[in-house]
């Protein structure tokens, strides 16, 4: 007996209780199919930082502390250690970074200034937004040097394989070079066309979009922390200092006059900073002849040979003016450094260039050599001067990267689309034909022949999969459409439905229908298929999700990259994406299926609703 009979029952606390059990009930599992969907939403707008935040809607869009952490894990290429380098910061990771206190508005302004002056060599600088570790995102920069690589290759990849010899696969492969500091030991130009080219890309870059080495962080983050401890006390300790915290520790232009901190100076200099910030007294130069001399065994010949140079004498080679660029030259120079005498040694960098710009702008005003690189702040204020278009970049971030992705990858687009069509032509073709003659005719084995279609339902497809490779290669028809097509163009629960749909056709009309002299064909497409339109777009809507989403058996079957539809394409793309990529790549493959879905829905619903009016 129902709880809601009669009036009485309606009104009763034991019946209101129980309506509102049911509706709670399916309201909470409701939410539970839906909230997941909107967490999945909003994970593709978001990155590392902030992925973990199980949210509907991201913080970035409202909040500029969630935002200022994107903006630095975007701006220092994904690179904690590389911030906590450059900004004298000490995170382990980026989600503990916080806004600035305080920020001097002129001073970040200056330093604005100062990246425009033209002060610092390119090779002191890293270009931020540019990078990502292991590929996984694509930010603005590099984005828009492949775009750039693009546009002098007119739009070929072979053409680009000439002119960079770099025999990448899609355009996709073109990346900026791998974000190693400058200050690095490890830091080198190959001279390569492809990172020649990312150098000029890097130099017409935005000033803003620098990341500029600070040889101070190195030193303290990457040496001396990796030596004493994290500890300022410990580092105190061992040299009998008084520094408040790392950030007073500093890296002199010149050796301190002894103790541990002379020793650490050289050791970080002659082993660990790179080449293109120390300088070599001229006055060191003839114990530079007599090295040369003795690592060529006196033959200058030799040397001229491996510099390529013309010199008649060890005296009159000159120091290299390119430290950073690899070759012989390179590889002395820094044999040379090693052993040469301290008091020859100085050190140059942007920490040195930049205090004497703010003494020669501010005539010596006191406290601006102590002046710290002001990056953090910058990217602060340049945050909230730009805050609608920094986070319209980060939402749309990810769905370019796919969009790209599908575009720039082989024939995918193409493939997909013959294959959706030609699937789905098939499937209305053959399958209504099957099942009008067993409708339309008597025929004595009617039954058996629908059992036996039926029966095909009874296997999943990875049983046929097999069977259907090796008869399609026996055939020759490996990487070809029809590989694709065939195997699925007879469908046995399709002929099921609709001999089931056609049977309710009622017999009067094919019998009005021959009265009036029409055919057997007039009577199947004009008045069977006109009238089977709801099933008939059930049966569209199947084939358009079978082909579709066809992965395993597509990648099967047709192992040509030239062959390869969307599915596998998006299935190579998540072997190496970040999660948010993935989840975008899912959403904008769901739009054509949602849309078949909507254009069949009506009538798939008319059949349903008008039938039921009548």
């Amino acid at each position: 007996m129902s709880l809601l009979s009669g009036a009485v029952g309606r009104n009763t606390r034991e019946t209101a209780f129980y309506t509102t059990l049911i509706y709670a009930v399916l309201t909470l599992g409701g939410i539970t199919m839906i909230y997941p969907f909107l967490v999945m939403i909003s994970g593709s707008f978001k990155s590392e930082v902030d992925l973990r935040d199980w949210d509907i809607v991201p913080k970035y869009f409202y909040s500029d502390r969630v935002l200022f952490r994107k903006v630095v894990e975007s701006r220092f290429n994904e690179s904690v250690a590389l911030y906590n380098s450059c900004a004298r910061q000490d995170e382990y990771a980026f989600t503990r970074v916080e806004p600035p206190a305080t920020v001097d508005a002129p001073l970040v302004a200056d330093w604005i200034s100062f990246l425009k002056s033209g002060s610092l060599p390119a090779t002191w600088s890293l270009l931020g937004n540019s990078f990502s570790v292991n590929n996984r995102m694509y930010p603005r920069h590099a984005r828009g040097f492949r775009a750039e690589m693009v546009r002098q290759s007119g739009g070929r990849i072979e053409e680009f394989h000439r002119k960079y010899g770099s025999l990448i696969s899609s355009w996709l492969g073109v990346n900026f070079f791998a974000p190693v500091s400058p200050a690095d030991r490890a830091f080198k130009i190959t001279g390569s066309p492809l990172q020649t080219e990312a150098i000029r890309y890097q130099a017409r870059a935005p000033a803003e979009d620098l990341v500029v080495v600070s040889l101070d962080g190195r030193f303290t983050t990457d040496f001396l922390q990796l030596k004493y401890g994290k500890k300022i006390e410990d580092y105190n300790k061992a040299h009998g200092s008084h520094f408040p915290d790392w950030s007073a520790v500093r890296l002199t232009a010149t050796a301190p006059p002894g103790g541990m901190a002379r020793t650490d100076w050289l050791e970080f200099v002659r082993n660990e900073l790179n080449l293109q910030f120390i300088r070599v007294s001229p006055a060191a130069h003839a114990a530079y002849a007599v090295f040369l001399e003795k690592r060529f065994e006196g033959r200058i010949a030799l040397l001229n040979h491996a510099y390529g140079g013309g010199w008649r004498s060890f005296a009159a080679v000159p120091y290299p003016a390119d430290a950073v660029t690899v070759g012989s030259p390179l590889v002395d120079w820094e044999l040379f450094v090693r052993e040469v005498s301290p008091a020859a040694l100085t050190i140059d960098g942007p920490e040195f260039r930049w205090r004497a710009w703010l003494q020669k702008k501010y005539s010596g005003r006191a406290g601006v050599d102590a002046v710290a690189l002001p990056q953090k702040e910058a990217a602060w204020v340049g945050m909230r001067a730009h805050r609608g278009a920094t986070r319209w970049e980060f939402a749309t971030r990810n769905y370019r990267h796919v969009v790209e992705y599908l575009a720039l990858h082989g024939r995918g687009l193409w493939n997909t689309l013959v294959f959706c069509a030609l699937s789905i032509a098939a499937v209305l073709i053959v399958n209504p034909v099957a099942a009008y003659a067993m409708s339309r005719y008597s025929l004595p084995s009617a039954y058996k022949v629908l059992l036996f279609l039926l029966a095909t339902i009874a296997f999943p497809p990875m049983v046929t999969a097999i069977p259907n490779f090796l008869l399609l290669k026996e055939l020759g028809l490996l990487n070809t459409f029809a590989a694709l097509i065939l195997p699925g163009m007879v469908n046995g629960y399709a002929i099921f439905l609709l001999k089931g749909f056609f049977d309710s056709l009622p017999r009067e009309l094919y019998e009005a229908a021959q009265l009036d002299g029409a055919g057997e064909w007039t009577m199947f497409w004009g008045l069977t298929m006109h009238l089977s339109k709801p099933i008939l777009a059930v049966i569209t809507l199947d084939a358009f999700n079978a082909a579709y989403g066809a992965f395993v058996y597509a990648f099967i079957v047709c192992q040509d990259e030239k062959m390869w539809t969307l599915g596998v394409w998006l299935y190579q793309l998540q072997q190496y994406a970040h999660q948010s990529v993935t989840f975008a790549a899912l959403l904008v493959a769901s739009i054509p299926t949602f849309l078949v879905f909507v254009f069949a829905q009506r009538l798939i619903l008319r059949g349903i609703v008008v039938p039921v009016e009548k």
